[in-house]
């Protein structure tokens, strides 16, 4: 069985726009606006939960194999395997080895801003470091289990730092963007979705 990225989409898309259906009727029912900031920021997120799931887990195939790509030492098996490029693969590896440090650093920055702008209980960088942390180790944790249905993922510890990190980058981020926009519009919007 083999399943594209596409698929979480045609899962997701579907159940996102039940849901703003459901949304829609209760803010009608109740007369309140329905699209507004925090509108707009949960439909944001929801599409960023969809895209993370369709990267960090697709493809998914399932096939007999023996496959396991497991790093649990820290660094110190990045910097070996990088240091031990052969010179025929030199430009690919650097490549490489740039998207996935730039694209693990990135990929939950989005959620440590988003999540701090929709929710106040998360505005303490403490409790969004976390919150990201628990979710780069779910991630990894399924790409784990996934192996014994003969996907070829890699489990990497340097992912999870990594991602942390981006997200400690974005949790400045937002921290930025809230002291503008509390700047321009005090009593308008607060940044209090």
């Amino acid at each position: 069985m083999f399943l594209d990225r596409t698929f979480a989409f045609v899962i997701g898309l579907p159940i996102l726009l039940i849901l703003e259906v459901i949304r829609y009727k209760k803010s009608k029912e109740k007369e309140s606006k329905f699209l507004n900031y925090r509108e707009i920021g949960i439909i944001i997120f929801s599409l960023y939960i969809i895209s993370l799931v369709a990267v960090t887990q697709f493809p998914f195939r399932t096939t007999i194999t023996n496959y396991m790509d497991v790093n649990i030492v820290p660094v110190f098996n990045t910097i070996k395997d990088m240091s031990n490029i052969p010179s025929n693969m030199e430009s690919f590896m650097i490549r490489f080895w740039i998207i996935n440090i730039v694209g693990n650093l990135v990929l939950l920055m989005p959620l440590s801003i988003l999540v701090p702008m929709l929710f106040k209980k998360f505005r303490s960088m403490k409790k969004t470091i976390i919150l990201c942390f628990l979710v780069s180790v779910s991630i990894e944790f399924l790409q784990f289990l996934s192996m014994f249905c003969g996907n070829r993922r890699s489990v990497d510890i340097d992912d999870v730092i990594l991602n942390t990190l981006g997200a400690v980058l974005g949790f400045f981020i937002f921290k930025y963007l809230q002291k503008i926009i509390n700047k321009k519009c005090p009593q308008n919007y607060n940044l209090t979705m």
